[in-house]
């Protein structure tokens, strides 16, 4: 059996997508599967999508055409009409939050594009209920064609075993792309109000308002700004926390999560937070106006306990992920 997997990337700065692809192609290579990975892209997005693509799809010859993201398969039903397609989607989060800017806009109407795209395929997997019931929301999908199959973590994150810290002050952080639904400014001066000069904050991700939450963070030496993390460093980052904070106003699943959580570290999000129910109910949700970090640092022995029960809660998301 020959199956294409459609990505732009698979590496770690693809974020959710590229865990998904790759542990989608581990998957089915254990199987036995011949699995044929597209071009990736180098020059641009668009040259990609408009030109990368089509050649491969119309030079390529396979049983199954798996398109791993939802502006990744705008095309492929037009060039493989007949051929079996299945396409993953992990959020609608463009539709979701009408930001500002060229870039929002465009990326709306990639996604709406996809969206269009997605009814000719013929199995769509979603990564969580929420996400599913969004592209009947905004898509008008067929509900019996999304399948939900939860997206998994490496294993490095089950199997690697979790490191003491090697400092004495209460750390804090918070991984994520640096876009404006993620609410790093908020998080930023939600700590700028706790004066406690043992804190510590961990900001890990890049994005196109780095350059102004750098400038954020000058105003506090305890706010550490550390950019791209790599794959190899990753689980290291979470090691060194006391509890992870997620502020995201949107998530199509929450994989930072779910990593903080199997790492054995509590997760604390903001109640108004659109999550999937699967991962929320496994966070400590604050509402704004009560966030306040001294009952943390006051009881360490209870966040221990509650990163402990928490990662029990979600064991059978693991163990139901990604099963195509």
């Amino acid at each position: 059996m020959r199956y294409v997997i459609l990505a732009r990337n698979l590496d770690s700065k693809a974020g959710g997508i590229g865990v998904y692809g790759r542990n989608l192609i581990k998957k089915l290579e254990a199987k036995g599967i011949d699995v044929i990975i597209s071009p990736k892209e180098k020059l641009s997005y668009f040259k990609w999508l408009l030109f990368d693509v089509p050649i491969f799809l119309l030079k390529t010859d396979a049983d199954v055409y798996h398109a791993i993201g939802i502006i990744e398969g705008i095309l492929l039903p037009f060039i493989k009409p007949r051929s079996k397609k299945y396409l993953t989607v992990h959020d609608l989060i463009p539709l979701k939050y009408r930001g500002r800017g060229f870039r929002k806009i465009l990326e709306r109407f990639l996604v709406g594009l996809g969206l269009f795209s997605a009814r000719f395929y013929d199995k769509i997997f979603a990564v969580s209920h929420l996400t599913k019931l969004d592209m009947i929301r905004f898509g008008g999908i067929d509900e019996n064609k999304i399948k939900v199959v939860y997206q998994p973590i490496d294993d490095r994150f089950l199997k690697t075993p979790i490191s003491g810290k090697r400092c004495k002050t209460f750390n804090i952080g918070y991984i994520s792309r640096m876009e404006e639904y993620k609410r790093h400014e908020l998080l930023i001066k939600l700590f700028m109000e706790y004066k406690n000069p043992n804190a510590r904050l961990y900001l890990a991700g890049t994005g196109h308002l780095f350059k102004k939450i750098q400038k954020l963070v000058e105003k506090d030496k305890r706010i550490v700004l550390l950019g791209f993390v790599p794959d190899d460093k990753i689980v290291e980052f979470y090691d060194m926390l006391d509890v992870y904070i997620h502020p995201s106003k949107y998530e199509g699943w929450g994989l930072p999560i779910v990593e903080a959580i199997a790492r054995k570290k509590p997760v604390i999000i903001l109640e108004d937070a659109e999550i999937p129910k699967e991962i929320k109910h496994l966070c400590l949700s604050i509402d704004e106006p009560n966030f306040n970090i001294d009952p943390l640092i006051a009881n360490p022995k209870y966040l221990k306990k509650v990163g402990v029960i928490k990662n029990r809660a979600w064991g059978h998301i693991y163990e139901n992920s990604i099963c195509h």
